[in-house]
């Protein structure tokens, strides 16, 4: 079907913004959210979004480095989540995953030197190691490191995060994955990870990775899954000794069984409003909640309105380690793999904002890319470091922050039901590349304009605060008075 992109564009737009005027706003104007079975609130109301299902397998762990990176449990735990397309509301899978890393600067880069052209969040000014991103198939990958699957065994070849680049390039389904995986294994690799995998058939999987050998997880499978997810933290239960599905009795002594739990109850909390990547985006990706997974109010997932003046965030989904995150919304089977997305956010989630992209598109938005990191990502990272007092502060100011995402959220609501309103009018017709060229680059500057208009009235806010009074001193004694010896004391 031929068609000029801009217009068509123009109509899905025009068709969303219908659907997001049906939803309205909240009576004091406030912006729309996405509702899940559970209420939440924040600094403004819910109104009712798409309903969708979904079955997960998560992964809540420590994120990947590729060899020769140095790692620390505190750097580098993040989660993640693979969800199987056999119980979602549109019968697309979904992968999901937070990074946590010393490395805060991190861009979008375009691979296309392999079987498939493929886009990958990286390490600004780095190429050699991919730590999430989905190609021109429809293949998409993520991942997270899991030193309990480590071992003495000497061997060479890719980290986890080369072997990611090289299955992005090389890889259409989760069984060209297993292929490579049996490769690596002859010819050696250096991984110990929990790689979570989505393809455009519908596939959806979790694998624990060893030096030597691999355990895959099938979120297809009900016996694998039985309540549509499997949850890892920073560990595998492989290396642990444990059943697919620990219970909390079971994990007690690994120290990542909190946000293990939390990720589990975040999903549970969906088993009738259903999950959607809108959920994960928003919920998932922002999650404030405690070591006993009890929300912060006022933040994203919780029920009470007022947000304390700081909150601890060493145990949260959401760390003060947190550098990126991405959400994958796949296809069915039988869809154009092209229309696969990857909502990405450069910078901590939650200063920062969701912009689609699509391994389709033959150049990475400008606010996206850069050596020294994604201008998207380098605001986010100026109004995170508001929050934190230094970058090894764990404990969020959470002074700007309502503020921030009242604005920012607003518009990454419209961007969200834009996106969905563009695939699914795309899976139903044969639509030009073009098209998602088009509107990826429009997102991203729109999402750019909103990111910096919100660090001008950070600034502006912060410039505003009465200064401080000035200090009061003694007075001096007057010149005509005789000049006292300072006294002396033996």
């Amino acid at each position: 079907m031929k068609c000029n992109p801009l217009s068509f564009i123009m109509v899905l737009l025009k068709i969303s913004r219908a659907r997001c005027a049906h939803v309205g706003h909240s009576d004091n104007g406030a912006a729309r959210r996405f509702e899940p079975s559970t209420p939440f609130c924040g600094p403004r109301h819910w109104v009712k979004g798409p309903a969708l299902v979904r079955t997960c397998v998560i992964t809540s762990c420590v994120v990947l480095f590729s060899l020769g990176e140095v790692l620390t449990t505190t750097a580098s735990a993040c989660t993640t989540a693979v969800v199987s397309g056999r119980v979602t509301n549109d019968g697309r899978p979904l992968l999901w995953k937070n990074r946590d890393f010393s490395q805060k600067h991190n861009e979008v880069i375009r691979l296309t030197g392999g079987t498939y052209n493929a886009i990958g969040v990286v390490n600004a000014g780095s190429r050699t190691s991919v730590w999430m991103g989905t190609n021109d198939a429809g293949f998409c990958i993520e991942n997270s490191l899991s030193l309990d699957l480590n071992s003495k065994t000497t061997t060479k070849g890719p980290g986890n995060g080369s072997l990611m680049r090289r299955a992005l390039e090389s890889c259409a389904t989760i069984d060209d994955f297993i292929k490579l995986l049996n490769e690596t294994e002859k010819t050696g690799r250096v991984t110990c990870g929990n790689f979570g995998v989505i393809d455009a058939n519908g596939g959806a999987a979790m694998f624990e990775v060893s030096r030597t050998g691999h355990t895959m997880f099938d979120a297809n499978d009900p016996n694998t899954a039985p309540h549509g997810y499997i949850v890892r933290a920073n560990f595998s239960t492989t290396g642990q000794k444990l059943p697919p599905l620990p219970t909390p009795s079971q994990l007690a002594g690994i120290s990542s069984a909190g946000r293990y739990l939390r990720a589990c109850s975040l999903l549970d909390s969906q088993t009738d409003a259903k999950i959607s990547a809108e959920f994960l985006i928003r919920n998932c990706a922002r999650d404030l909640a405690g070591p006993d997974g009890t929300c912060y109010s006022g933040t994203v997932n919780s029920t009470e309105p007022d947000l304390p003046t700081e909150i601890p965030t060493a145990e949260t989904i959401s760390r003060f380690t947190t550098v990126s995150a991405a959400v994958f919304h796949g296809v069915k089977d039988g869809e154009d793999a092209s229309l696969t997305t990857m909502f990405v956010f450069l910078g901590d989630p939650k200063f920062s904002i969701a912009v689609p992209c699509w391994a389709a598109v033959s150049e990475i938005p400008d606010a996206l890319q850069d050596k020294s990191g994604g201008e998207i990502g380098e605001v986010a990272l100026t109004l995170r470091e508001w929050g934190f007092d230094s970058s090894e502060d764990k404990t969020l100011d959470t002074t700007n922050l309502q503020g921030i995402w009242q604005d920012v959220w607003n518009v990454e609501d419209q961007v969200l039901l834009d996106a969905r309103a563009i695939k699914d009018a795309s899976s139903k017709a044969d639509v030009a590349a073009k098209v998602l060229a088009e509107f990826s680059h429009h997102t991203a500057a729109l999402a750019m304009k909103t990111m910096q208009q919100e660090l001008i009235q950070v600034k502006n806010a912060a410039l505003s605060l009465n200064a401080p009074a000035a200090p009061t001193f003694a007075d001096r004694p007057s010149t005509n008075e005789p000049h006292q010896p300072a006294l002396t004391i033996e």
